[in-house]
């Protein structure tokens, strides 16, 4: 029951712990999402600012144009018309400006959430058990004067970082382990 009770303790423990950082983590995934949504707003918003510029100067223009089409003196026509062109061919060149700068499709390309690996780890969590001993592949497995090399597979590949190998030496007298 102590040992029960020891292991339960332990699990919570180690859960809670998992759940704070998950918890952390969120949190810092979240402002980070928050501070992009307002950074892309404040452009959005430039943009719109742009545009409400270039239609009021644009309004004005038309204005100005509608107004000149109605004057009936041809000399004054052409002095203000020269003007006004000149006026219309700086806004329909400074019009390209206004192509935005945001794929809205895009928005967030820089934030891939994949949780898969960690989701995958999660799912795996257990007792630590040793793992499988690997099998030795005998017909790739060769020997010389002073070096033996010795090949062989895993099934826990992933799970494993090391293996010791000890071999036995045989002399005459004695037996050496390295």
């Amino acid at each position: 029951q102590v040992n029960t009770a020891m292991h339960e303790a332990k699990l919570m423990e180690e859960c809670d712990e998992l759940m704070e950082i998950i918890r952390q983590r969120k949190q810092v995934i979240a402002v980070k999402i928050k501070e992009t949504k307002v950074m892309k707003l404040r452009k959005l918003a430039q943009q719109v600012a742009n545009c409400r510029q270039c239609l009021e100067r644009s309004t004005v223009l038309i204005n100005q144009a509608e107004h000149i089409l109605k004057e009936n003196d041809h000399a004054r026509f052409l002095q203000t018309a020269r003007n006004v062109a000149e006026r219309v061919a700086m806004a329909t060149a400074s019009s390209q400006v206004l192509i935005p700068d945001i794929n809205f499709n895009d928005a967030f390309e820089n934030f891939a959430l994949d949780f898969s690996r960690e989701k995958k780890l999660l799912e795996g969590l257990d007792y630590l058990t040793a793992p499988n001993p690997p099998a030795v592949r005998e017909e790739l497995c060769t020997a010389s004067h002073d070096t033996i090399t010795v090949h062989w597979i895993s099934e826990d590949e992933f799970s494993v970082s090391s293996y010791e190998l000890q071999y036995t030496i045989f002399t005459g007298q004695a037996n050496f382990i390295s």
